[in-house]
């Protein structure tokens, strides 16, 4: 027991470490003056859309595990994607993915094949949905050409892992959810569920300023989300995500000044839940862990 308290007050002090450092990387005077004149219920709603999608993520998980694993409850779930979204957005290199990998052993109980299966499996639904909301892109509105070899290049991708999944299907036991026709389709309305949310979050985030932008409109916005996204780069990526969104609200015919407000406003409000919400787990679990050791 007292080992455990150990480490779980090292993981707090290292995620409070990350969480600062990541912040540094924000200049946060340029973003509190670009907000200045945003209406703050829509910015509120944007950070609880996006918070929506570790909602999401979780139940997506919870499908994504396979039955012949320990059930874990939808709360701790939420725990794991959550911290795991934390680390994915603050630290490279995959620490984020090999975090959720240790998290669904530890915290949830799953077995190592049981817990490497959902992280597989998450990436496939993940590269379906980016894939679907680019061609739902292509369909609704001419595309920049700077889009086209990217969509291209991450179709074929996703096409090719598609393809390996469903050999490995067939021998892997824990790759279940595949051969289940309705687990399948649940995991795939929970994952195009989180980049609809995401998508809300970006409208909301354009009424924060008043800028009419056509339901076409938020739509490439997301699909340049989902490219700019589309390789991890910490923390957040961070200037990838401003550059792409940018970009595409100058195509959209946006002001330069609008559209850099607009691109680092909906960035900020995607962070604030994708670090702070497993930031909170983690800080929880601290306290009351020291509350009962002072006992």
């Amino acid at each position: 027991m007292k080992n455990r308290r150990i480490w779980l007050l090292l993981a707090w002090v290292i995620a409070t470490a990350i969480l600062v450092a990541a912040a540094r990387r924000v200049n946060w005077t340029h973003a509190l003056a670009v907000t200045a004149g945003a209406k703050p219920g829509w910015i509120a709603l944007a950070v609880l859309a996006n918070a929506a999608i570790l909602a999401w993520w979780a139940g997506y998980w919870k499908l994504l595990l396979p039955r012949t694993d320990a059930a874990v409850s939808y709360r701790r779930m939420l725990e794991i994607v959550s911290t795991a979204s934390s680390v994915m957005n603050t630290v490279p290199f995959g620490a984020g993915h090999a975090t959720g990998l240790v998290l669904l052993v530890k915290r949830g109980g799953a077995s190592q094949s049981g817990a490497f299966s959902v992280l597989a499996l998450d990436q496939l639904g993940e590269g379906i949905a980016k894939v679907a909301v680019c061609l739902l892109a292509s369909e609704v509105l001419p595309l920049p050409h700077w889009m086209h070899a990217a969509i291209h290049i991450i179709t074929i991708a996703v096409a090719l892992l598609l393809i390996v999944m469903i050999v490995l299907a067939r021998r892997v036991r824990a790759l279940e959810t595949m051969r289940t026709w309705h687990r399948a389709a649940g995991a795939l309305v929970c994952v195009l569920l989180m980049k609809t949310v995401e998508g809300l979050a970006i409208a909301a985030v354009q009424q924060s300023f008043g800028v009419a932008v056509p339901a076409a409109g938020t739509v490439l916005v997301l699909a340049a989300v989902v490219l700019a996204t589309a390789l991890p780069l910490a923390p957040g990526n961070l200037g990838a995500y401003e550059a792409a969104v940018f970009l595409i609200y100058r195509y959209l015919g946006v002001p330069p000044d609008r559209a850099l407000a607009l691109a680092i406003v909906q960035h900020v409000c995607f962070m604030l839940p994708a670090v702070g919400v497993g930031y909170l787990f983690v800080s929880t679990q601290t306290l009351a862990r020291r509350a009962i050791a002072s006992r």
